[in-house]
């Protein structure tokens, strides 16, 4: 009997023991996620400028049609602080009317396509950005760069991946923002009447993406 008693106080120890060394650690796991700024670009009116009706009978013949200017107020939305860029690309490249916007700024790279109908190339039509641009609501110098260096002589806006970005007054270092708030100007030029499908409607469809890159 005291054999056995004994036998059973040495397991007990021995299951005691174990448990003991078994509790003797514990983990900690240190977990997170590093998320970049993220930003999203709107229009005010849904980004759509619209000219309305315009009577075939205003076009003269031999020459080009010339629209009023419009505006659109393009707003950026920033979840935290960033350096951002913006490049335009013209979704309608392939319908430009070569030469139709030089009277209002020389350069192919600044002639926006407004599409195709029966064949026929309807216009062109150029973007320019507004120099009281605002950051965070503060004035902001608009910038643009096609290599590594920024400048700061921008109105017009490129179509052949330049980057556009936004500094502090007196400066060329783009500026982390949360906020953006620019005003594009789009101004329109018909195609010579003679080289359009007169007979039918002929609807605009300029569409240009414009896309975030972050510096």
């Amino acid at each position: 009997m005291k054999k056995v008693i004994a036998l059973s106080a040495l397991l007990a120890t021995a299951l005691f023991s174990h448990l003991a060394h078994a509790a003797d650690t514990a983990e900690l796991q240190v977990k997170g996620v590093i998320k970049p700024a993220a930003c999203k670009p709107t229009f005010t009116g849904g980004g759509v400028v619209d000219y309305g009706v315009i009577p075939a009978s205003r076009l003269t013949a031999g020459a080009y049609t010339r629209l009023e200017k419009k505006d659109v107020t393009l707003n950026v939305s920033c979840d935290a602080a960033a350096k951002i860029a913006l490049v335009t690309t013209d979704n309608r490249a392939a319908s430009k009317v070569a030469g139709i916007t030089e009277s209002i700024r020389g350069g192919a790279e600044y002639n926006y396509g407004l599409g195709t109908v029966a064949g026929k190339n309807v216009g062109g039509y150029t973007l320019s950005i507004a120099p009281e641009t605002t950051a965070d609501s503060k004035p902001v110098t608009n910038l643009y760069a096609k290599g590594n260096a920024w400048a700061d002589d921008t109105t017009y806006i490129e179509n052949t991946g330049t980057l556009f970005s936004f500094a502090a007054p007196g400066t060329k270092t783009p500026l982390a923002i949360k906020q953006l708030s620019a005003r594009i100007t789009v101004e329109t030029i018909l195609n010579k009447p003679e080289n359009l499908p007169l007979t039918q409607e002929v609807p605009f469809d300029g569409s240009t993406t414009i896309e975030i890159k972050y510096l």
